[in-house]
Protein backbone atom coordinates (compact mmCIF):
# COMPACT_ATOMS: atom_id res chain seq x y z
CA UNK A 1 0.00 0.00 0.00
CA UNK A 2 0.66 3.60 -0.64
CA UNK A 3 0.94 4.34 2.81
CA UNK A 4 2.04 7.95 1.70
CA UNK A 5 -1.13 8.53 -0.14
CA UNK A 6 -2.31 12.12 -1.13
CA UNK A 7 -4.32 14.54 1.45
CA UNK A 8 -8.09 14.04 0.34
CA UNK A 9 -8.90 18.13 -0.93
CA UNK A 10 -11.88 19.59 -2.82
CA UNK A 11 -15.07 18.12 -1.39
CA UNK A 12 -13.23 17.24 1.75
CA UNK A 13 -11.85 20.08 2.66
CA UNK A 14 -11.45 20.52 6.29
CA UNK A 15 -10.11 17.33 6.48
CA UNK A 16 -6.56 17.41 5.68
CA UNK A 17 -5.64 14.98 8.85
CA UNK A 18 -6.98 11.99 6.64
CA UNK A 19 -5.47 10.66 3.22
CA UNK A 20 -6.40 8.46 0.15
CA UNK A 21 -4.39 5.64 -0.10
CA UNK A 22 -4.14 2.28 -2.46
CA UNK A 23 -4.09 -1.56 -1.80
CA UNK A 24 -3.00 -4.05 -4.39
CA UNK A 25 -6.25 -5.80 -3.46
CA UNK A 26 -8.69 -2.64 -3.99
CA UNK A 27 -11.11 -2.73 -7.62
CA UNK A 28 -12.77 -0.36 -9.94
CA UNK A 29 -16.17 -0.79 -9.71
CA UNK A 30 -18.05 1.81 -11.87
CA UNK A 31 -15.42 3.76 -11.88
CA UNK A 32 -15.15 3.96 -7.95
CA UNK A 33 -12.22 2.74 -5.88
CA UNK A 34 -13.66 -0.25 -3.93
CA UNK A 35 -12.72 0.04 -1.05
CA UNK A 36 -11.56 3.49 -0.44
CA UNK A 37 -9.01 3.18 1.19
CA UNK A 38 -8.19 6.39 4.06
CA UNK A 39 -5.04 6.65 6.32
CA UNK A 40 -3.85 9.38 8.55
CA UNK A 41 -2.05 12.05 6.64
CA UNK A 42 0.68 12.12 9.56
CA UNK A 43 0.74 9.71 12.52
CA UNK A 44 -1.47 10.40 15.43
CA UNK A 45 -0.65 9.98 18.83
CA UNK A 46 -3.17 7.95 20.27
CA UNK A 47 -6.46 6.51 19.87
CA UNK A 48 -7.98 9.07 21.81
CA UNK A 49 -7.13 11.45 19.00
CA UNK A 50 -7.97 8.99 16.09
CA UNK A 51 -11.58 8.91 17.52
CA UNK A 52 -11.74 12.55 17.43
CA UNK A 53 -10.70 12.67 14.16
CA UNK A 54 -13.24 10.36 13.35
CA UNK A 55 -15.93 12.28 14.92
CA UNK A 56 -14.85 15.28 13.01
CA UNK A 57 -14.94 13.09 9.76
CA UNK A 58 -18.46 11.27 10.02
CA UNK A 59 -19.65 13.42 7.74
CA UNK A 60 -17.11 13.30 5.20
CA UNK A 61 -17.13 9.49 5.87
CA UNK A 62 -20.57 8.62 5.88
CA UNK A 63 -20.73 10.43 2.04
CA UNK A 64 -17.69 8.28 1.19
CA UNK A 65 -19.31 4.98 2.42
CA UNK A 66 -22.45 6.06 0.19
CA UNK A 67 -20.29 6.89 -2.71
CA UNK A 68 -17.81 3.73 -2.71
CA UNK A 69 -20.24 1.42 -0.93
CA UNK A 70 -16.90 0.72 1.47
CA UNK A 71 -14.53 2.39 3.42
CA UNK A 72 -11.19 1.04 4.95
CA UNK A 73 -9.27 2.30 7.21
CA UNK A 74 -5.64 2.03 7.95
CA UNK A 75 -3.23 2.75 10.15
CA UNK A 76 -5.06 4.88 13.01
CA UNK A 77 -3.57 4.09 16.36
CA UNK A 78 -6.41 1.33 17.53
CA UNK A 79 -5.49 -1.82 18.96
CA UNK A 80 -8.34 -3.31 21.08
CA UNK A 81 -12.01 -3.84 21.02
CA UNK A 82 -12.30 -0.89 23.49
CA UNK A 83 -10.56 1.20 20.48
CA UNK A 84 -12.81 0.19 18.61
CA UNK A 85 -15.70 0.76 20.94
CA UNK A 86 -14.37 4.23 21.67
CA UNK A 87 -14.13 4.47 17.70
CA UNK A 88 -17.96 3.36 17.46
CA UNK A 89 -19.44 6.24 19.90
CA UNK A 90 -16.81 8.63 18.18
CA UNK A 91 -19.08 8.25 14.34
CA UNK A 92 -21.90 8.47 16.35
CA UNK A 93 -24.26 6.31 14.34
CA UNK A 94 -27.41 4.71 15.93
CA UNK A 95 -25.73 0.65 16.97
CA UNK A 96 -28.69 -1.70 16.51
CA UNK A 97 -28.81 -5.64 17.99
CA UNK A 98 -28.07 -8.36 16.18
CA UNK A 99 -30.55 -10.44 15.51
CA UNK A 100 -30.26 -13.86 13.40
CA UNK A 101 -28.40 -17.29 13.85
CA UNK A 102 -24.90 -16.15 13.52
CA UNK A 103 -22.57 -17.15 16.48
CA UNK A 104 -21.33 -14.56 18.10
CA UNK A 105 -20.06 -13.04 21.60
CA UNK A 106 -20.22 -9.71 22.81
CA UNK A 107 -16.90 -7.78 23.74
CA UNK A 108 -17.98 -4.45 25.19
CA UNK A 109 -20.98 -2.53 24.35
CA UNK A 110 -22.49 -2.93 20.88
CA UNK A 111 -19.13 -4.17 19.85
CA UNK A 112 -19.22 -8.43 19.19
CA UNK A 113 -16.91 -10.68 17.44
CA UNK A 114 -18.00 -11.24 13.92
CA UNK A 115 -18.34 -15.25 13.73
CA UNK A 116 -17.26 -17.69 16.12
CA UNK A 117 -17.59 -19.97 13.76
CA UNK A 118 -14.58 -22.22 13.61
CA UNK A 119 -11.77 -21.54 11.08
CA UNK A 120 -12.14 -23.76 8.54
CA UNK A 121 -15.76 -22.74 7.67
CA UNK A 122 -16.02 -20.38 4.64
CA UNK A 123 -18.99 -17.81 5.62
CA UNK A 124 -20.51 -17.01 2.13
CA UNK A 125 -21.36 -13.97 0.85
CA UNK A 126 -24.45 -11.88 2.35
CA UNK A 127 -25.97 -8.81 3.47
CA UNK A 128 -26.29 -8.73 7.43
CA UNK A 129 -29.88 -9.15 8.78
CA UNK A 130 -31.28 -9.80 5.00
CA UNK A 131 -33.98 -11.55 6.24
CA UNK A 132 -35.37 -9.57 8.99
CA UNK A 133 -38.97 -8.07 8.16
CA UNK A 134 -38.97 -4.84 10.24
CA UNK A 135 -36.41 -2.38 8.05
CA UNK A 136 -36.01 -0.40 11.47
CA UNK A 137 -34.12 -3.03 12.53
CA UNK A 138 -32.30 -3.62 9.67
CA UNK A 139 -28.38 -2.29 9.83
CA UNK A 140 -27.49 0.05 6.94
CA UNK A 141 -23.86 0.22 8.14
CA UNK A 142 -21.14 -2.75 8.81
CA UNK A 143 -18.17 -1.94 10.95
CA UNK A 144 -15.53 -4.58 11.22
CA UNK A 145 -12.32 -4.28 13.51
CA UNK A 146 -9.18 -5.74 13.46
CA UNK A 147 -8.04 -6.64 17.09
CA UNK A 148 -5.96 -9.87 16.11
CA UNK A 149 -5.24 -10.77 12.06
CA UNK A 150 -4.84 -14.12 11.48
CA UNK A 151 -1.11 -15.39 9.93
CA UNK A 152 -3.30 -16.99 6.66
CA UNK A 153 -6.13 -16.59 5.52
CA UNK A 154 -9.36 -14.91 7.14
CA UNK A 155 -9.82 -12.10 4.88
CA UNK A 156 -13.93 -10.72 5.30
CA UNK A 157 -14.45 -10.84 1.51
CA UNK A 158 -16.70 -8.05 -0.11
CA UNK A 159 -18.02 -7.65 -3.00
CA UNK A 160 -20.56 -5.13 -4.77
CA UNK A 161 -24.09 -6.75 -4.37
CA UNK A 162 -25.55 -5.25 -8.07
CA UNK A 163 -22.73 -7.15 -9.96
CA UNK A 164 -24.31 -10.35 -8.76
CA UNK A 165 -27.77 -8.82 -9.73
CA UNK A 166 -26.62 -7.84 -13.59
CA UNK A 167 -24.31 -11.32 -13.84
CA UNK A 168 -26.81 -13.45 -13.22
CA UNK A 169 -29.39 -11.68 -15.61
CA UNK A 170 -26.98 -12.24 -18.23
CA UNK A 171 -26.08 -15.58 -17.43
CA UNK A 172 -29.38 -16.96 -15.98
CA UNK A 173 -32.19 -14.72 -17.43
CA UNK A 174 -35.08 -18.11 -16.43
CA UNK A 175 -33.92 -18.31 -13.26
CA UNK A 176 -33.91 -14.60 -12.44
CA UNK A 177 -37.24 -13.95 -13.85
CA UNK A 178 -38.81 -16.85 -11.94
CA UNK A 179 -37.48 -16.23 -8.76
CA UNK A 180 -38.31 -12.09 -8.93
CA UNK A 181 -41.70 -13.81 -9.27
CA UNK A 182 -42.01 -16.33 -6.27
CA UNK A 183 -39.23 -15.17 -4.08
CA UNK A 184 -37.37 -17.19 -2.10
CA UNK A 185 -38.08 -19.48 1.17
CA UNK A 186 -35.61 -20.50 3.51
CA UNK A 187 -35.67 -23.69 5.26
CA UNK A 188 -33.88 -24.40 8.90
CA UNK A 189 -34.46 -26.91 11.52
CA UNK A 190 -32.97 -25.83 14.67
CA UNK A 191 -32.08 -27.68 17.74
CA UNK A 192 -33.71 -26.86 20.99
CA UNK A 193 -29.92 -27.69 22.65
CA UNK A 194 -27.33 -27.07 20.26
CA UNK A 195 -25.61 -30.08 18.72
CA UNK A 196 -21.65 -29.92 19.14
CA UNK A 197 -21.47 -31.72 16.02
CA UNK A 198 -22.69 -28.90 14.09
CA UNK A 199 -20.94 -26.24 14.90
CA UNK A 200 -22.68 -23.50 12.69
CA UNK A 201 -26.31 -24.41 13.44
CA UNK A 202 -27.84 -22.60 16.74
CA UNK A 203 -30.21 -23.47 18.86
CA UNK A 204 -33.62 -21.31 18.50
CA UNK A 205 -33.30 -20.34 22.43
CA UNK A 206 -30.40 -18.13 21.26
CA UNK A 207 -31.63 -17.31 17.83
CA UNK A 208 -34.79 -15.80 18.99
CA UNK A 209 -33.64 -14.86 22.93
CA UNK A 210 -36.29 -16.95 24.82
CA UNK A 211 -37.09 -20.62 25.93
CA UNK A 212 -40.70 -20.25 25.78
CA UNK A 213 -41.79 -22.05 22.37
CA UNK A 214 -45.13 -19.24 22.13
CA UNK A 215 -42.46 -16.40 22.71
CA UNK A 216 -40.57 -17.94 20.18
CA UNK A 217 -43.28 -18.29 17.87
CA UNK A 218 -44.22 -14.89 17.54
CA UNK A 219 -40.66 -13.75 17.21
CA UNK A 220 -40.01 -15.86 14.45
CA UNK A 221 -43.49 -14.05 12.78
CA UNK A 222 -42.74 -10.74 13.88
CA UNK A 223 -38.83 -10.82 13.21
CA UNK A 224 -38.57 -13.39 9.91
CA UNK A 225 -42.10 -14.01 8.16
CA UNK A 226 -41.44 -17.28 10.15
CA UNK A 227 -43.91 -20.20 9.97
CA UNK A 228 -42.64 -22.96 12.84
CA UNK A 229 -43.60 -26.52 13.57
CA UNK A 230 -42.28 -28.35 16.49
CA UNK A 231 -40.28 -31.73 15.96
CA UNK A 232 -39.51 -34.40 18.51
CA UNK A 233 -37.53 -33.53 21.13
CA UNK A 234 -38.16 -30.00 21.32
CA UNK A 235 -36.62 -29.07 17.69
CA UNK A 236 -37.94 -26.32 15.89
CA UNK A 237 -39.07 -26.82 11.98
CA UNK A 238 -38.64 -23.11 10.73
CA UNK A 239 -39.51 -22.00 7.58
CA UNK A 240 -39.10 -18.35 6.69
CA UNK A 241 -40.60 -15.83 3.47
CA UNK A 242 -41.32 -15.73 1.13
CA UNK A 243 -38.86 -13.04 0.79
CA UNK A 244 -37.70 -10.96 -2.57
CA UNK A 245 -34.57 -12.39 -4.08
CA UNK A 246 -33.24 -8.34 -5.16
CA UNK A 247 -33.93 -4.91 -3.37
CA UNK A 248 -34.25 -1.84 -4.85
CA UNK A 249 -32.46 1.15 -2.98
CA UNK A 250 -32.77 3.75 -5.12
CA UNK A 251 -29.26 4.12 -5.47
CA UNK A 252 -28.85 4.38 -9.62
CA UNK A 253 -26.57 2.01 -10.70
CA UNK A 254 -26.67 -0.06 -7.75
CA UNK A 255 -30.46 -0.20 -7.33
CA UNK A 256 -30.66 -3.61 -7.58
CA UNK A 257 -29.35 -5.42 -4.48
CA UNK A 258 -28.69 -9.35 -4.71
CA UNK A 259 -30.46 -9.29 -1.40
CA UNK A 260 -30.65 -13.26 -0.31
CA UNK A 261 -28.76 -15.50 1.13
CA UNK A 262 -29.04 -18.48 -1.41
CA UNK A 263 -24.88 -18.67 -1.51
CA UNK A 264 -25.10 -19.38 2.56
CA UNK A 265 -28.23 -21.90 2.86
CA UNK A 266 -28.90 -23.57 -0.61
CA UNK A 267 -26.52 -26.67 0.87
CA UNK A 268 -26.49 -25.27 4.22
CA UNK A 269 -26.36 -27.71 7.48
CA UNK A 270 -30.02 -27.44 8.66
CA UNK A 271 -31.31 -31.46 6.68
CA UNK A 272 -27.81 -32.49 8.62
CA UNK A 273 -29.68 -31.50 12.22
CA UNK A 274 -33.26 -32.82 11.45
CA UNK A 275 -33.78 -31.87 8.01
CA UNK A 276 -36.60 -34.75 6.15
CA UNK A 277 -34.44 -36.72 3.98
CA UNK A 278 -36.55 -35.79 0.83
CA UNK A 279 -35.99 -31.95 1.51
CA UNK A 280 -31.97 -31.86 0.99
CA UNK A 281 -32.26 -28.01 0.68
CA UNK A 282 -32.33 -24.80 2.89
CA UNK A 283 -33.95 -22.08 0.29
CA UNK A 284 -36.02 -23.15 -2.38
CA UNK A 285 -38.13 -20.85 -4.28
CA UNK A 286 -41.68 -19.50 -3.17
CA UNK A 287 -43.52 -22.23 -4.00
CA UNK A 288 -41.48 -24.91 -3.10
CA UNK A 289 -39.94 -25.67 -5.38
CA UNK A 290 -36.03 -26.88 -5.87
CA UNK A 291 -33.11 -23.90 -7.00
CA UNK A 292 -31.41 -25.30 -10.42
CA UNK A 293 -28.02 -26.72 -9.12
CA UNK A 294 -26.28 -24.46 -12.13
CA UNK A 295 -27.89 -21.15 -11.23
CA UNK A 296 -26.92 -21.47 -7.57
CA UNK A 297 -23.22 -22.45 -8.86
CA UNK A 298 -22.97 -19.69 -11.61
CA UNK A 299 -24.26 -17.20 -8.18
CA UNK A 300 -21.17 -18.23 -6.38
CA UNK A 301 -18.42 -18.00 -9.40
CA UNK A 302 -19.81 -14.13 -10.02
CA UNK A 303 -19.01 -13.78 -6.31
CA UNK A 304 -15.55 -15.17 -6.62
CA UNK A 305 -15.27 -13.40 -10.23
CA UNK A 306 -16.13 -9.85 -8.46
CA UNK A 307 -14.49 -10.47 -4.56
CA UNK A 308 -12.14 -7.95 -2.78
CA UNK A 309 -9.94 -9.79 -0.33
CA UNK A 310 -8.17 -7.90 1.48
CA UNK A 311 -5.22 -9.32 4.19
CA UNK A 312 -6.50 -7.93 7.69
CA UNK A 313 -3.81 -5.82 10.25
CA UNK A 314 -4.10 -5.10 13.36
CA UNK A 315 -6.03 -1.81 13.96
CA UNK A 316 -7.86 -2.36 10.13
CA UNK A 317 -11.31 -0.51 10.35
CA UNK A 318 -13.87 -1.44 7.79
CA UNK A 319 -17.54 0.05 6.51
CA UNK A 320 -19.97 -1.38 4.57
CA UNK A 321 -22.94 -0.16 3.40
CA UNK A 322 -24.95 -2.65 3.96
CA UNK A 323 -27.44 -1.78 1.49
CA UNK A 324 -25.38 -2.46 -1.25
CA UNK A 325 -21.83 -4.25 -0.49
CA UNK A 326 -22.31 -7.88 0.86
CA UNK A 327 -19.70 -9.67 3.07
CA UNK A 328 -17.88 -13.20 3.83
CA UNK A 329 -15.35 -14.75 5.27
CA UNK A 330 -12.30 -17.01 3.86
CA UNK A 331 -11.26 -19.90 5.89
CA UNK A 332 -8.03 -18.98 8.25
CA UNK A 333 -5.29 -20.12 10.34
CA UNK A 334 -5.62 -19.08 14.15
CA UNK A 335 -5.62 -16.70 16.09
CA UNK A 336 -8.06 -14.59 14.52
CA UNK A 337 -10.27 -12.33 16.09
CA UNK A 338 -12.03 -9.36 14.07
CA UNK A 339 -14.78 -7.71 16.20
CA UNK A 340 -18.25 -6.30 14.32
CA UNK A 341 -20.97 -3.18 15.12
CA UNK A 342 -23.76 -2.79 13.44
CA UNK A 343 -25.26 0.74 13.12
CA UNK A 344 -28.18 2.24 10.96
Amino acid sequence: MDMAGEAIEGEAAGYSSLAEACLPEQRMVDGKAFPLVITPSSPLESAIVACKLFHTSRAFLEQKLKDNGAVFLRGFPLRSGFDFHGAVEALGWHTLPYIGSGIRTQVVGSVYTANDSGPDVVISFHHEMAQVVDALSWPSKVLFFCETPSSEGGETSMIMSHKVTQGLWMQCPEFMQKVEDLGLLYLKVLPMVKDPKYLTVQDWPTVFGTSDKKEAEERAKKNFNGKVEWLPGGNMNLVTGPFKATRNFGREERANAWFNQIAVYHTGLSHKGGMPPDQPYDVVFGDGSPLPANAVATCKKIHEENSVDIPWKQGDLMILDNSSVMHGRRAYKPPRKILVTLCK
